[in-house]
């Protein structure tokens, strides 16, 4: 699965930006398609502030549309019924390299990242989560204490950056068009029967020596994600996609992936415009079915204090639902797939949960604000 760390990239970028104009630090994050969740916090002073202003005057969220979660409650994620031929032997070969087919996706239940985003000006680490069908959680972390949280629920996205405040504020409302487009567990490919959206076949080309299907998705808002299959092995090498804030072309090409929980994980991404590196994405570690809760994705009411537990939710409701969660069962629990040195990550040390036991459940308790 490619997974949607995009704009969590681009948002942050744009944080960045700023804060270490102010602060002469400087650091940066992106993932796969998580990664397109982070652009546009931060403008490039006045300049880029009136061109946001600008493409938010063309775009914006379409209150009238069904929510991805409304959109699919009657749909099944790799029904093919009623595509024409090419294009259903293309998508079952690639829900089954991509997911392991339908009933290895089943069992997919959420996803948690460690890694780091490189760009020319620095690096950061950050932790995601990503939960079906489209919570989706990004932190960075940028030193001394700061951190960037980036959060969609189903239905709010919202945004906190700790060193410019301590309370979360819903995201703009086109940064929130990039974040939310960006949610979904598993990208676009998925349900290809819904309601408004379409998939085509645009021909064939080669990313990184290998040859490719270009598939573009063009979902009921208007917007388009354009997904390079490996026509061989029929993994996703390549994504292209407008941001909404910038009008940038983003090309996020992945060097290197591996199956994690019958799940294929980009470990490697760099993303580029007009063939400029922009950044790049390492991954060190990938675990699935923790036993992600929804309230998790929630915005916190008042401040934001570390450790401190969302409103209604006791300690001891929050061990009763990691006990009965997948986070233990072992049919669904998956091992935790560790990449290179987890040490690099600098700001955790080694990963927060070294395996599924009681320090691994003390250490979410203790550190649930912070994600």
């Amino acid at each position: 699965m490619m997974m949607n760390l995009l704009f969590a990239a681009r948002f942050f970028r744009a944080q960045l930006f700023l804060y270490f104009v102010l602060s002469n630090l400087l650091g940066s994050f992106t993932f796969m398609t998580l990664f397109s969740s982070f652009c546009c916090v931060a403008f490039l002073w006045a300049g880029a502030f009136l061109q946001s202003l600008s493409a938010q005057s063309h775009a914006s969220l379409d209150e009238s549309l069904p929510t991805y979660r409304e959109s699919i409650k009657y749909y099944q994620p790799m029904s093919l019924q009623g595509l024409e031929p090419r294009l259903t032997w293309i998508l079952e070969n690639y829900y089954q390299a991509a997911f392991g087919g339908k009933k290895n996706w089943r069992k997919i239940q959420s996803l948690r990242f460690e890694g780091v985003l490189r760009m020319p000006t620095g690096t950061l680490s950050f932790v995601a989560f990503k939960k079906k069908p489209d919570y989706c959680k990004i932190v960075l972390f940028a030193g001394n204490g700061a951190r960037i949280v980036m959060a969609f629920d189903g239905t709010d996205a919202w945004q906190l950056d700790t060193m410019e405040a301590s309370e979360p504020i819903p995201m703009p409302p086109i940064e929130a068009l990039n974040f939310i487009r960006d949610a979904p567990a598993a990208g676009h490919l998925l349900y290809p029967n819904l309601p408004g959206k379409q998939i085509e076949l645009l021909g064939q080309r080669t990313v990184n020596g290998n040859a490719c299907l270009d598939l573009r998705v063009t979902l009921a808002d208007g917007q388009q994600v354009t997904y390079a299959i490996d026509n061989k092995e029929f993994i996703e090498r390549q994504q292209r996609v407008v941001n909404m804030v910038s009008g940038d072309l983003e090309v996020t090409t992945h060097e290197q992936v591996k199956k994690v929980a019958g799940v294929t994980v980009a470990l490697h991404s760099k993303m580029t415009v007009d063939g400029e590196l922009l950044h790049e994405v390492h991954m060190q570690r990938v675990e699935a079915n923790l036993g992600l809760m929804s309230w998790m994705f929630t915005r916190p009411s008042g401040a934001y204090v570390t450790g401190k537990l969302p409103d209604g939710v006791d300690e001891q409701s929050l061990r009763l639902s990691m006990e009965e969660s997948s986070y233990l069962e072992p049919e669904w629990g998956m091992p935790a797939i560790s990449f290179g040195d987890s040490t690099a990550l600098g700001v955790f040390g080694a990963t927060r949960f070294p395996d599924l036991n009681e320090a691994a459940k003390r250490s979410i308790l203790e550190n649930i604000g912070e994600f």
